[in-house]
């Protein structure tokens, strides 16, 4: 029981096992009903045979993973032979079947033979209530008791299957829905991150900016950072460790970065900060301790010495986010040409 609850598995195979327990359930505890209302007459025989079926088309499908024909085998004998029967043997007792058939056609049977074998099902119930109608079986003698007991076992059956189909895609529902809202969230975070230093990307930035400016009394800087001579370092020591530069690069500006700021992959070895609510003395703090363990790293890693130099500018009321690049990328320009590894403010 608890696979059909397991949303690990094929959505089909589920279905099946929903079949399976539905179908031989069902035809079980109509055999039972059968032989306590009616006896071990003809009627109950022919329910247990379709039960006999139904389980052993069951045990087909399960054990040699022919779900497919199995589910066919057990809609076709189900909606053509022993629920049109059961109606032309008791009658408007179990009409209910019939509905339950054209349900599992719909739900079981793929689309494009579903729609061929409810209009099947339909002529093939109309004829048989038809038939019935003006040729009665002539064994079928039925006391309203009986029928009452006959109408309340067929209700029962119809109600519990209908209550595990509905179920099923219930659960089946709450997992596509959770799924697609973890997808969701993967394919924004994807979008938002760069996939190398997992810092946000140039994209994100854009749109954090926007909604930054929009506020009332937007207060922060901008930090421009580029690793000096990186292509050295790839050159050197191979775009392996160039790439391992990065990320620690960009774990050393999450480390300090107040909890306010943001810390971007710009482009390339550059890298942007954003720091709201803040002073240039306290930039000053945090960049000479992010540089002080970017050296340790490079010196620790290759025994070499490798620096950053920074761009500072300090968001003025009006800017466009392309005249604040513009101004820290100027003042990152003029540190790289004044011999690197310092901040211009």
């Amino acid at each position: 029981m608890n696979r059909l609850f397991d949303t690990s598995l094929d959505v089909n195979l589920r279905q099946f096992y929903i079949l399976v327990i539905c179908g031989c359930l069902g035809n079980f505890f109509g055999f039972l009903g059968n032989a306590v209302i009616y006896g071990f007459g003809s009627g109950t025989v022919f329910c247990g045979t379709c039960a006999l079926l139904i389980i052993l088309s069951s045990f087909y499908g399960i054990h040699f993973g022919h779900t497919k024909r199995a589910s066919y085998f057990m809609i076709l004998l189900l909606t053509f032979i022993e629920f049109p029967l059961l109606y032309y043997i008791y009658h408007t007792n179990t009409i209910v079947y019939m509905v339950l058939s054209i349900s599992s056609i719909a739900i079981f049977i793929p689309a494009a033979h579903a729609v061929i074998l409810a209009v099947l099902a339909v002529f093939c119930d109309v004829f048989v209530v038809f038939f019935s109608y003006y040729h009665p079986a002539p064994w079928a003698v039925i006391t309203e008791q009986e029928g009452f007991y006959s109408t309340i076992c067929s209700l029962v059956i119809s109600l519990f299957c209908v209550f595990m189909v509905t179920l099923l895609l219930k659960v089946q529902y709450e997992k596509q829905a959770t799924d697609l809202r973890a997808m969701g969230e993967q394919l924004k975070n994807a979008a938002d991150h760069d996939a190398l230093t997992t810092l946000y990307n140039r994209r994100y930035l854009n749109g954090y900016l926007e909604q930054l400016i929009q506020q009332k009394h937007a207060d922060f800087y901008a930090v421009l950072l580029d690793l000096d001579f990186f292509k050295k370092i790839n050159d050197t020591y191979g775009h392996v460790f160039g790439d391992e530069v990065l990320v620690a690069f960009g774990q050393i500006l999450e480390k300090y970065l107040p909890d306010n700021g943001i810390a971007v992959r710009f482009g390339g070895e550059e890298f942007m900060l954003i720091l709201p609510d803040t002073t240039e003395d306290d930039i000053r703090r945090l960049l000479q301790s992010m540089r002080s363990e970017y050296k340790q790293f490079i010196k620790m890693k290759k025994n070499a010495m490798y620096s950053f130099s920074s761009g500072v500018a300090q968001y003025q009321t009006g800017m466009e986010i392309s005249a604040l690049y513009s101004l820290v990328d100027g003042k990152l320009y003029r540190a790289k040409n004044d011999n690197r590894d310092k901040d211009v403010f």
